[in-house]
């Protein structure tokens, strides 16, 4: 090839390459603010007043209790019923009373603690019927920045014609008073009761519209995946193969550094790749090991050497393909049926 054809490529490639550049900077820009956000929602879980007030709804004692009961039951008899950890059994050999005391946290959670809202009811005279017809983001009350509130969905009640306003809320601790929400609420409440009761956890954020939980079990060295609004626990092909969703980015965030766990969740990778088109692949893995870094920066070496060695064990998991258990992931069961309709989660067989 005749080099002054060459130098017409390069140089097309070089205009190409600054023409995207203005795009691409604001893709990182918007990128990175999510990162931030996801650090500052789990910096959020270790305040103090965060955790008291999370540690006074939680039945701890009781929690601990069911979970000596569920470790010992399974240690005497393997054959044993327990619905409370049928969830994770079939990937453990034998279940720790720690371990045991998270699925019961799971189950206090979703089935004594917290409700899911689709439309919420009438404030004003109870009823049903709700449309929605808004969202308020300007003009918040007071209750409702101290909430830390993104945004009001706003009703009309079709029996008093009244509007309702539902916060969106931020704050943990707000969401400890009105236990009320979709998947974020749901997500952010549960991160705070698992760093209460003493777990290590992570708050997950999937990129195409969900949010959950990662705990670390000692007993097994490894992350758990935790769905507060399903209560699965260690079930991470239940988005893609169970509810048929299209994943794109899963980033972890924790006090303890920020993951990218696309890998857990996936038996595609290489599908999964092609839907990430938001900032270069190289970007950001630098980008996460930088924010680690810095999260890590006023640990004891010590501490730090131990992290890094869980890091590398957690590399290794990943860089495996994700296998199916053998069980049965059904579709989204949280939400009315139109609602998970709509988002395209009631899974294959639908």
């Amino acid at each position: 090839m005749p080099a002054s054809r060459e130098d017409e490529i390069a140089r097309a490639l070089r205009d190409a390459i600054e023409a995207l550049e203005p795009i691409t900077r604001g893709q990182k820009v918007a990128f990175e603010r999510r990162l931030r956000g996801g650090i500052a929602q789990c910096a959020s879980y270790e305040d103090e007043m965060a955790i008291a007030s999370a540690m006074s709804v939680i039945p701890i004692e009781r929690l601990k209790l069911e979970g000596h009961t569920a470790s010992m039951t399974i240690a005497g008899d393997e054959g044993a019923d327990v619905e409370s950890v049928e969830s994770a059994e079939s990937r453990m050999e034998r279940l720790s009373a720690r371990d045991a005391e998270l699925l019961a946290l799971l189950r206090w959670f979703k089935e004594e603690f917290f409700s899911w809202v689709d439309k919420p009811p009438c404030e004003h005279c109870g009823g049903s019927e709700m449309t929605s017809i808004g969202v308020e983001v300007n003009a918040l009350t007071a209750e409702e920045r101290e909430g830390e509130a993104g945004r009001v969905e706003l009703y009309r009640c079709g029996a008093c014609v009244k509007t309702t306003r539902f916060p969106r809320y931020n704050s943990a601790i707000k969401l400890l008073e009105t236990r009320r929400g979709r998947c974020g609420e749901w997500a952010n409440a549960f991160t705070l009761c698992a760093r209460a009761m003493g777990f290590r956890a992570r708050w997950c954020l999937d990129w195409t519209d969900h949010v959950w939980t990662e705990v670390y079990s000692e007993s097994q060295r490894r992350w758990l995946h935790c769905d507060p609004c399903e209560n699965v626990c260690d079930k991470p092909l239940l988005y893609e193969c169970g509810w048929g969703k299209k994943l794109s980015y899963v980033i972890a965030f924790s006090i303890e550094g920020v993951f990218d766990v696309t890998r857990r969740y996936t038996q595609n990778m290489r599908e999964r790749y092609r839907l990430r088109g938001e900032v270069y692949e190289p970007w950001l893995r630098k980008r996460l090991a930088e924010l680690t870094s810095e999260l890590r920066s006023a640990m004891l070496p010590s501490e730090i050497k131990e992290l890094e060695v869980q890091d590398a064990v957690e590399r290794a998991e990943l860089d495996r393909p994700a296998v199916d258990v053998g069980e049965s992931l059904p579709g989204r069961q949280t939400g009315s049926l139109a609602w998970r309709r709509a988002r395209g989660e009631l899974g294959p067989s639908s």
